[in-house]
């Protein structure tokens, strides 16, 4: 099953059930300029960041798990800040535990001049008790880093690490099926991981902020009950395509709030 939703996050996150999810995945507006996002001052950005991540605790299980993906803001025009560093004390503050830092690497993407090229962004994984939350290692074993014949590896594979190569999901002459129009769009294979690898089969996963719907597409074909959210229609319908062609979805399930 999956769960359409047109609107504000906050403002919809605030009538869900509590502690009805077993995991979020997902990445908000960096506030750097991009179509989607409006700008905001530094302290104004923290605010609204504050006022969703405690609505997630809320809405998370006991045991559940919340996977964000960050990247960096510019604060002038020659300053960046790495987002993790300003939403590690909010999640803290909230109430969440945070298990691990991921660091994905990519290629493509801007080149610069007068810095070292940006090729990484971070997963911060975070849950609400730090003794208690899902991890299935045997479901996302990496076949390919069993180098050697050694008789004692796993024959699933290694533990992928805390360093991810997966390749961004780009338009233009390198453009893959999956593409949609949002700029921000995560690979499928990478949060296939997430979910394998912190929920269970029939588990519900909510993604915030939904944008191309790429939580919602991969959850739905690997058993998991999605609810997706995006304020934007322009991304809302087209994930909303996205989503039906790829799992079988109930109509009654589409909402536009």
């Amino acid at each position: 099953m999956v769960n359409l939703i047109h609107g504000d996050c906050i403002e919809i996150m605030k009538t869900l059930p509590p502690e009805s999810f077993d995991l979020v995945i997902t990445s908000p507006p960096y506030n750097a300029g991009k179509e989607y996002e409006k700008s905001l001052q530094i302290d104004e950005y923290e605010k609204w960041s504050s006022e969703w991540i405690r609505e997630i605790l809320k809405l998370l299980k006991p045991n559940g798990a919340f996977w964000l993906n960050v990247g960096y803001t510019k604060i002038s025009e020659t300053e960046t800040l790495p987002l993790t560093y300003l939403f590690y004390p909010l999640a803290i503050n909230a109430g969440f535990h945070l298990i691990q830092e991921i660091v994905w690497h990519y290629e493509g993407g801007m080149s610069y001049k007068r810095r070292f090229t940006h090729r990484t962004e971070r997963w911060m994984w975070f849950v609400r008790n730090p003794k208690d939350y899902t991890f299935n290692l045997d479901t996302i074993r990496d076949p390919s880093l069993n180098k050697t014949q050694d008789k004692r590896n796993n024959h699933l594979g290694k533990n992928p690490t805390d360093y991810w190569y997966f390749n961004r999901v780009v338009g233009g002459n390198g453009k893959t099926s999956e593409k949609s129009s949002h700029p921000c769009q995560f690979p499928e294979k990478m949060i296939e991981r997430i979910i394998l690898g912190c929920s269970n089969s029939g588990d519900r996963i909510l993604d915030p902020f939904g944008g191309s719907g790429t939580t919602a597409t991969v959850g739905t074909t690997l058993g998991r009950q999605c609810t997706y959210i995006e304020k934007d229609i322009k991304y809302f319908t087209e994930a909303e395509r996205r989503i039906k062609n790829s799992s079988i979805t109930n109509n009654d399930d589409v909402f536009d709030l």
